[in-house]
């Protein structure tokens, strides 16, 4: 009998404290930051800005040397 009304009250309740979970009572204002910073984020709508990187021609020693350290860390 005592393990019933247990049982029945459990039932109950979880509905109860589950529905704080859902609706209106789970939103948190998202008022974010920095939203007008066109530093960040650029002109909105606009072409990106990005840094012209310009790398040397590699004359074949940055393969050799990530060659060389590959056969140092993965033995044959």
């Amino acid at each position: 009998m005592k393990n019933n009304i247990i049982k029945t009250a459990l039932i109950l309740a979880l509905p109860i404290l589950l529905s704080s979970c859902f609706g209106q009572h789970n939103n948190a204002p998202n008022e974010g930051v920095n939203l007008d910073s066109e530093r960040i984020y650029g002109v909105k709508g606009g072409e990106p800005r990005q840094l012209q990187l310009t790398y040397p021609d590699d004359d074949g020693t940055q393969a050799m040397r990530a060659i060389k350290i590959r056969e140092k860390l993965y033995p044959r």
